[in-house]
C-alpha cells in the first residue's frame, strides 16, 4: 500500500494505491520480491505496508505476517517501522473484516530473529503488535497498479516466480485470482481435453 501524509495531520496516513506485486501466497503466508516496486505514479508517496487476505478473523496478527512485514522493514531502506502497518482482509460468511496492525520494536526484533521459519514459531505472544485505528471513506478516490502484462498471481505457476523477479507496473484493475493469465496451464488442459472430445469422421461401413 502507498499513501500520504497530509499536512495538517502528520499522525494520518492516507492509502492512496494498492499494488500488485508478483507474488505467492496462501491465506497464512505469502513471499514477495526482494525489490519493491518504483515508479513515477509513486514518486509523491510513501509506502504505508502490506494487505494481506485471510480467511477467517483471529482478532491478532499472526506470527507468519509478523515475520512477513519485519522482513520487508528490514529489507526495504524507505520503509518506516513506526508508520509500516499489515492490514488484514478476513473474508467470513457473508462478511469482511479489515484489521489494522503495527509492529511494536519486541514484534520487529522478534520477526527479524526468525526470519525463514515455516513451522510452528515460539515466543510470539500479544505484545508484538498494536492495533491501529483505520477509517474507511469514500473521500478519497484510489488507484490499482500491477506488473506490466497483468499476472501477478504465481501460485499456479510457481516454478516461474522468485524473489528477485524484476518488473515494471502500470495502472490497470488486478486479474482475478483464478484469471486465465495466472493459470495458463490449466487452459492448456483444457484444449487438450476438448481436442480428445471431438471424434473424428464416420468411416464408410464397405460391408453393408
Amino acid at each position: 500500500m502507498y499513501g500520504v501524509t497530509p499536512p495538517e495531520n502528520s499522525i494520518v496516513k492516507e492509502v492512496r494505491c494498492i499494488v500488485m506485486v508478483p507474488q505467492l501466497g496462501t491465506h497464512q503466508s505469502y513471499t514477495l520480491p526482494n525489490f519493491l516496486p518504483e515508479d513515477d505514479n509513486l514518486a509523491d508517496m510513501e509506502p504505508l505496508g502490506i494487505i494481506h487476505t485471510q480467511s477467517a478473523d483471529s482478532n491478532m496478527l499472526s506470527p507468519f505476517d509478523a515475520i512477513a512485514l519485519a522482513k520487508q522493514i528490514k529489507g526495504q531502506k524507505d520503509w518506516d517501522a513506526d508508520s509500516i502497518i499489515n492490514i488484514t482482509c478476513s473474508f467470513v460468511t457473508g462478511s469482511c473484516f479489515l484489521t489494522a496492525y503495527r509492529l511494536t520494536s519486541e514484534g520487529l526484533e522478534w520477526g527479524k530473529e526468525n526470519q525463514g521459519a515455516t513451522q510452528e514459531v515460539k515466543g510470539y505472544t500479544t505484545s508484538m503488535f498494536e492495533k491501529v485505528t483505520m477509517i474507511l471513506s469514500d473521500k478519497f478516490l484510489g488507484f490499482f497498479m500491477v506488473p506490466e502484462g497483468g499476472v501477478w498471481n504465481y501460485n499456479f505457476m510457481g516454478i516461474n516466480f522468485h524473489e528477485n523477479i524484476k518488473y515494471s507496473l502500470v495502472i490497470d484493475h488486478p486479474n482475478d485470482y483464478y484469471h486465465e493469465s495466472h493459470r495458463p496451464s490449466h487452459f492448456l488442459d483444457f484444449a487438450l481435453q476438448e481436442d480428445d472430445d471431438v471424434e473424428g469422421p464416420d468411416r464408410e461401413d464397405l460391408f453393408n
